[in-house]
């Protein structure tokens, strides 16, 4: 609008509230003339003034005011009601026109409470003149005194602080600050700008200065603005703070910055170079401008309002540009500097996504180097450790701890499985390279990415993906064909768990032997040739000799080889597995050590099956020669059928026992025995190779499948999952050993008692030479030792012992009973396991139960 049509729309602007002029020619009408003329200055004065909002607001908020001012003025509500009535007879007539400008010239104008007086009492225009004069007088004076207690010369203030205060109320007053401050500027528009030019660029000026403690630059002290112009100024200064922070930090990246972060300074230094030349260019357009422009008038040059149109953009992208600056500025860069972008990129505002997504592009290329080198070769590239792969300190474990993952460094626009691919992929290549001699592969036939793949992040992680597929096939069929992994897991099945019976069978007869003969003497060489010896008569001798040379048999605790009894060196053999290079890497040491404390347990559990049975074995012989003594005995006194011990009755009983109770015994270890091998073991092999035959398994993937096959297995048999299951068990088993040791030593007493009976067994054993003595049986050593004294003597001393040790079988059976209730009421109330359907299996006819209720 040029000044001509400005001057008339003011003048029918005057016009609609103070009416026409009847005749200007009047002589009466002169004053009405220059009041109207002065009116129309200050109307001028208004357009050209920065009074109002910076801040656009809507035509609705404007009217409201209005009528909040009415209704406060104390008139009638029908004012207010006409106001609003009227601003809807507007909106119907055009709907589309913006009635902001217009309605908030009115509420601007209609807000001197002075001039509103001066119509209403018609009062002549020196008096309302005089009256604004005055008012503006008690203005100035009323924003001094304020200055002087708020402000400091030399420390300017923000305009969030000065934004602050405007909303707060003055000495208890109900009008604002805003209101209390001047409406005029203590200095022109002109020498503003060019202030601001020097600000923008990190200078101070003459009105704005930067202030050490608020780090923002703000106007000084005593300089007086109105409330827009103040706004406009803090606004345009603000620029000049936020670039100055940029640049501080692009000049530590460029000294002291690393990788990643050199990288995002270059973005940084695009962007400020983009806002130097728009400064330069306002500062271009400040020279065309003439030194005096006449109120309202406007030209295409820069003005206050110009110029925070123009830097609104450039504004955003300095703020957004800070917020990641101070994001990552005391941070651990690379993947945290990228996350603190990337949180930019989620924001609702497409113009701080745009942006941002500039950012992290550039930011980004770093990373995708690092990354792009780590997928396809294995070698880990960081300089400065900004990538959230590290090598560790312990470089001898190449799979499961040469490499490991910083949480801290992982992008939050990086998934978990995506970071784990990557992992994955990276550390495979490096397994093949390092563990498996396969670096060919690597070198010739390792996918390698498409240039669109590293531009796009959606292509590179789908590169990510494809290239995951191809390195573990081809990691896993390298350790299944050429190392045998799976192979060697099944030959530990076999050997160290004892599926293949015949071998613990021979394993128990030759170390049976060996520390039966020797068992406080008993070296490691002695444990080789045993187990030597045990896999040449059994079928173990067929198996793969790389199996058969990982086989050792050892003592458990090397420190305490040299046992007080036969017992404890029993107890200390173990059956291991000894895997070689690369396996070690993939099946660690803790799995192997499952494994040796499954195959000691299940050692120990197949020994006492064996000393039971021999105990069995060697009660039916012992019973077939008790009846043909007890027959010789009969026919040398003629037919009667008194036993050679003179105690028929009890040594029946105790041999009956005896052998009902070795029965239960080796039926209950054979439930037990039969309930692992096929429950436990058999169930969790099945799932392990259900599990290691999918598609798409990784040595991960594989790892964790064996490690839950080993922790099932050692869970019911060694684990927390049956404490009650192994202490009941280990109690019967100490108890059955027991019991074996006391039924020999019955057994014994039997064969010399009948002995005694016999007079020509007894004679010749007399008669046999003492040095003979190792090649004779327990209970010819026994008669050996007893021959001193009469033969009632003699008989009568077998009574007793055959008594004691009747009486012992006895309680060791009940107290085998007892402990047997014992273990199916905790394998009842166990829920940790299937362990509770063992009781079925133990108690299948219902004896343990019924002599319980009994």
């Amino acid at each position: 609008m040029n000044a001509q049509n400005l001057d008339s729309a003011l003048y029918r602007y005057m016009e609609t509230f103070l009416g026409p002029l009847v005749d200007t020619n009047d002589i009466s009408q002169h004053n009405e003339l220059e009041r109207r003329d002065r009116l129309h200055r200050f109307f001028l004065s208004i357009v050209g003034s920065n009074i109002s909002s910076v801040y656009r607001r809507d035509a609705e908020s404007v009217i409201a005011e209005m009528q909040k001012r009415l209704a406060s003025s104390g008139r009638n509500t029908q004012s207010a009601i006409r106001v609003s009535r009227l601003f809807s007879m507007l909106k119907q007539r055009d709907a589309s026109y913006d009635w902001w400008p217009i309605l908030n010239l009115i509420s601007e104008s209609s807000s001197t409470t002075a001039a509103s007086v001066a119509y209403a009492g018609g009062t002549s225009t020196s008096s309302f003149f005089a009256t604004r004069a005055g008012e503006m007088e008690r203005d100035r004076e009323r924003a001094m005194q304020m200055a002087e207690n708020a402000m400091v010369v030399d420390e300017p203030q923000s305009a969030y602080s000065v934004s602050q205060q405007q909303q707060q109320p003055a000495g208890g007053s109900d009008e604002t600050l805003y209101r209390m401050l001047p409406t005029y500027d203590a200095a022109d528009e002109m020498a503003l700008l060019r202030d601001l030019i020097y600000v923008m660029q990190g200078i101070d000026g003459t009105c704005v200065r930067w202030n050490e403690k608020t780090k923002m630059y703000g106007i000084c002290g005593d300089m007086q603005f109105s409330r827009p112009t103040r706004e406009m100024v803090l606004s345009i200064a603000e620029l000049g703070a936020l670039a100055r922070n940029v640049q501080q930090y692009v000049m530590w990246v460029e000294n002291s910055g690393r990788l990643f972060e050199q990288s995002f300074g270059s973005e940084l230094r695009q962007e400020l170079a983009a806002y130097f030349e728009l400064v330069a260019g306002i500062e271009a357009k400040l020279a065309n401008i003439p030194a005096e422009l006449r109120p309202g008038e406007t030209l295409a040059g820069a003005s206050l309002r110009r110029v925070l149109g123009w830097t609104s953009d450039v504004r955003a992208r300095l703020r957004l540009m800070n917020v990641a600056i101070e994001g990552v500025r005391d941070g651990l860069g690379g993947g945290v500097l990228l996350s603190t972008i990337s949180t930019l990129v989620e924001d609702g505002d497409p113009f701080t996504q745009q942006f941002a997504r500039r950012l992290l592009a550039t930011a980004s290329a770093p990373f995708t180097g690092i990354l792009v080198r780590w997928v396809t070769t294995g070698e880990l590239v960081d300089p400065y450790n900004e990538f959230f792969v590290r090598e560790s300190s312990e470089p001898d474990k190449l799979w499961a701890k040469r490499f490991r993952v910083v949480r801290d460094m992982i992008p939050v626009h990086y998934d978990r499985v995506l970071t784990r691919k990557i992992f994955q992929v990276g550390r495979s290549l490096a397994f093949l390279r390092g563990a498996c001699a396969d670096s060919e592969w690597v070198t010739a036939q390792a996918p390698q990415p498409e240039p669109e793949d590293t531009a796009d992040p959606r292509r590179l992680e789908a590169f990510v993906y494809r290239a995951a597929a191809s390195v573990n096939a081809r990691l896993m069929h390298v350790l299944r064909e050429n190392f045998g992994l799976m192979r060697h897991v099944a030959a530990i099945r076999r050997l160290l768990m004892f599926e293949q019976g015949d071998f613990s069978l021979s394993l128990l007869e030759v170390l049976d032997r060996h520390i039966a003969r020797a068992s406080r003497s008993i070296l490691a060489h002695d444990l080789s040739a045993a187990l030597d010896s045990a896999v040449r008569s059994s079928n173990a001798q067929y198996e793969d000799p790389d199996h058969l040379s990982a086989l050792v048999l050892a003592f458990a605790n090397p420190s305490s080889a040299q046992s007080d009894g036969m017992e404890e060196t029993w107890e200390n053999v173990s059956l291991r597995y000894v895997l070689s290079a690369p396996l070690t890497h993939v099946v660690d040491a803790d799995t192997l050590r499952k494994y040796t404390d499954i195959s000691r347990f299940l050692l120990r559990l197949k020994r006492v099956d064996f000393v039971l049975n021999s105990v069995w074995r060697q009660q039916m012989t012992d019973a077939r020669a008790l009846q043909r003594v007890a027959e010789l005995s009969r026919r040398k006194d003629g037919g009667s059928s008194e036993s050679p011990s003179g105690t028929p009755d009890k040594v029946q009983r105790a041999v009956r026992e005896s052998a009902i109770a070795v029965s239960e015994m080796i039926q209950f270890f054979h439930q037990v025995q039969r309930y692992i091998s096929l429950n436990v073991i058999e169930g969790a092999w099945a799932r392990f190779v259900a599990a290691s035959q999918a598609s798409d398994i990784d040595v991960d993937s594989w790892n964790e499948a064996h490690e839950e096959y080993v922790k099932a297995i050692h869970g019911v048999v060694c684990g927390s999952a049956s404490v009650g299951f192994q202490r009941n068990l280990a109690a019967i088993i100490d108890t059955s050993l027991q019991f074996v040791a006391v039924v020999k030593e019955l057994n014994s007493e039997l064969m010399l008692a009948s002995r005694k009976q016999s007079p020509d067994l007894s004679a010749s054993s007399a008669s046999s030479p003492l040095g003979s003595a190792k090649n004779l049986s327990v209970s010819d050593r026994l008669l050996k030792l007893r021959n001193g004294g009469s033969r009632q003597q003699q008989l009568a001393q077998s009574d007793e012992m055959i008594a004691e040790r009747a009486s012992r079988v006895h309680a060791i059976a009940a107290r085998f009973r007892e402990q047997v209730r014992d273990l199916m009421r905790a394998l009842s109330h166990n829920t940790a396991s299937d362990l509770q359907f063992l009781v079925v299996s133990i108690d299948f006819n219902s004896v343990y139960t019924s002599k319980s209720s009994a």
